[in-house]
C-alpha cells in the first residue's frame, strides 16, 4: 500500500515562459529568504527592443511580507466562491489540506 510522502511547500514557480521568433519571456515567483514575494521578469529579442529600445530587459517587484497575506486573502476572494473548489484545487496541487464538515 502506496504511503504519501509530505513534499516541501514550493519556494519557487514559473509564473509564464515563452520562446519564438519574437523573442524569449520569462515571469517567475519566489518567497525571498526574508519571506518577501518576489515576481520577476524578463525579456529579450526584437519585440523587446522595439518597445523598450533594448534587446532585454528585466523588471522586479516586492510584496513586503507583512502584505503578503493580505495579498493572498484578496486572490483566494477573486478566484474561488466555494469551498469545494478551493479543496479541489490545493488537492490537485498536492498541497496538504484538512477539510472537514460539521
Amino acid at each position: 500500500m502506496p504511503t504519501d510522502t509530505p513534499r516541501a511547500p514550493v519556494r519557487t514557480l514559473t509564473l509564464k515562459e515563452g520562446f519564438g521568433d519574437a523573442g524569449t519571456s520569462y515571469v517567475g515567483a519566489e518567497i525571498s529568504a526574508a519571506g518577501a514575494l518576489v515576481i520577476s521578469a524578463s525579456d529579450t529579442g526584437p519585440v523587446c527592443e522595439a518597445m523598450r529600445g533594448d534587446l532585454d530587459a528585466e523588471s522586479w517587484l516586492t510584496i513586503a511580507p507583512a502584505w503578503k497575506d493580505e495579498l493572498l486573502l484578496r486572490l483566494l476572494a477573486d478566484r474561488f466562491s466555494a469551498l469545494h473548489e478551493l479543496v479541489h484545487y490545493l488537492e490537485e496541487r498536492g498541497i496538504p489540506v484538512a477539510a472537514r464538515t460539521a
